[in-house]
């Protein structure tokens, strides 16, 4: 079970990925004239669409089949039963999503996808890390640290889909302010709405208002918060000894940080924007393994 759900995880991985770079690309991100045509739907070229596309289902292809060799085993041992059924049940998801999802930038159809995905994330990595020995003396302020960034950080990632969702990403272009402001407004409602479809210009091109930059500036505040709470749970988690898991977990959300910042400096290059998406997901495996070990030793005490 621990094998395939290790061999899962890192398909998984490579989904989430591959779809991030195909929803950006196809949203003018890999343009000519970027970033002026963000938002310019259906201007990736057809080869790397058609390959990434081909990449995307043979890897979730893949991923179907590993999940219900999951659940054949997890029936026959008498053990996961549930886990294991929620898990197919969310590849066979994402599964049709890819195939009949015919507004891959609907914001319903991007959170679904999203969502989705890390919701995989989360439950491959507590399966794969659940039963990880205790070798510190974690207290309950160490876990309900790290528990309190699991949180915020699963909120952050909502909002970073919302922001991407709603071709904010580029709506904000100064740091640390949001070109003079640093709350977002009364529009941040209409970024939050799944319902709505994209007005398109005359050339293509996704209109938009005031809620892209509302959303972007949630996203960033988000952003600062979670940094802090997770560099502190970290601390504390170094502090009770546990090593090189609490030093990759602090690491991993420094460089997080950095690289959405980097992304708005240099103008969204698009191996950035993957490599932001891809880096939550790791991030969240790492502080899943912290409260794996803090919650088996009180287990212990």
């Amino acid at each position: 079970m621990r094998a395939l759900a290790i061999i899962s995880l890192l398909f998984v991985l490579v989904l989430i990925s591959v779809s991030t770079y195909l929803r950006l690309d196809s949203a003018g991100i890999g343009c000519a004239d970027w970033p002026a045509c963000y938002g310019l739907l259906g201007v990736a070229g057809d080869e790397t669409a058609a390959l990434g596309g081909m990449i995307e289902r043979l890897v979730a292809g893949g991923l179907l089949l590993l999940m219900l060799a999951t659940t054949l085993l997890s029936l026959r041992q008498r053990r996961d039963r549930l886990l294991s059924l929620v898990l197919l049940g969310l590849a066979v998801f994402l599964a049709w999503r890819g195939l009949y999802s015919g507004e891959p930038h609907s914001p319903a159809v991007v959170m679904g996808n999203l969502s989705g995905g890390f919701a995989l994330v989360g439950l491959l990595g507590w399966m794969i890390f659940r039963d990880a020995r205790p070798h510190a003396n974690a207290s309950h302020k160490v876990r309900r640290w790290v528990v309190t960034a699991l949180v915020l950080l699963c909120i952050q990632i909502a909002l970073g889909g919302l922001t991407s969702a709603n071709f904010a990403a580029t709506a904000c272009t100064s740091v640390p302010d949001c070109h003079g402001s640093w709350l977002p407004g009364s529009d941040l409602t209409t970024a939050f709405d799944l319902t709505r479809q994209h007005e398109l210009g005359p050339t293509g091109l996704a209109l938009g208002g005031a809620e892209r930059a509302d959303i972007h500036k949630l996203h960033r505040l988000v952003a600062a918060v979670t940094l802090l709470t997770t560099l502190l749970a970290g601390g504390l988690a170094l502090a009770g000894r546990m090593g090189m898991t609490a030093v990759f977990v602090i690491a991993l959300a420094a460089l997080e940080f950095s690289i959405g910042v980097a992304a708005i400096l240099l103008d969204l290059p698009i191996g950035i924007a993957v490599a932001h998406n891809l880096l939550a997901a790791i991030l969240l495996l790492g502080l899943l393994r912290l409260h794996a070990l803090c919650r088996n030793r009180q287990a212990l005490l």
